[in-house]
C-alpha cells in the first residue's frame, strides 16, 4: 500500500480536536502515515510531539517539540497533508507514537495505523527479519 494515498475521514468516523476557542474541528482528509524506512530499519521507536497551526483548514506551520529526528521527518511530512474544515483556525498538539511489535516477517509489511479522536496517531509495524547476502 502506498503511503501517499489520501482518505477522507468524513466518510468514516469524524475525528475531532479542540481549537483554541473550544469549538470542535473535524479532520476531513489526511494521507495515510507510514513508518519512516530508515527508522524502521534501525528499529527506532518512540513518540514525536508536534504543535501544528491551522488556518482556514490547512496546516500552515509545524513545530516539533520532541522526538527522534528520523521519526519527526515522516511525522511533519504527514501532518502537512492534513486538511480540516475551512472554518478551522487554531493550534493543536499532536503526538505520533511509533512502535515495532510482533514476530519478524521476511519482508516489510504495511503498518497498523490508528488516528484517535484526540488526533494522536499510533503507527505499529512488525520487525523485518535480517537477511545476509553473500
Amino acid at each position: 500500500m502506498k503511503t501517499s494515498l489520501i482518505f477522507a475521514l468524513l466518510l468514516a468516523v469524524p475525528v475531532f480536536a479542540q481549537t483554541s476557542s473550544s469549538e470542535t474541528a473535524i479532520l476531513e482528509q489526511a494521507a495515510i502515515p507510514g513508518y519512516p524506512p530508515i527508522a524502521r530499519a534501525a528499529h527506532i521507536t518512540g513518540k514525536v510531539v508536534v504543535n501544528i497551526t491551522v488556518n482556514a483548514g490547512k496546516v500552515t506551520n509545524t513545530e516539533v517539540k520532541s522526538g527522534n529526528h528520523y521519526l519527526a521527518l515522516g511525522t511533519v511530512a504527514n501532518l502537512n497533508t492534513w486538511r480540516f474544515q475551512n472554518d478551522v483556525y487554531g493550534t493543536f498538539t499532536i503526538t505520533y507514537t511509533y512502535s515495532i511489535s510482533g514476530g519478524e516477517s521476511l519482508s516489510p509489511t504495511n503498518p497498523h495505523v490508528e488516528i484517535l479522536p484526540s488526533l494522536d496517531v499510533n503507527i505499529t509495524v512488525r520487525p523485518v527479519k535480517p537477511t545476509v547476502n553473500y
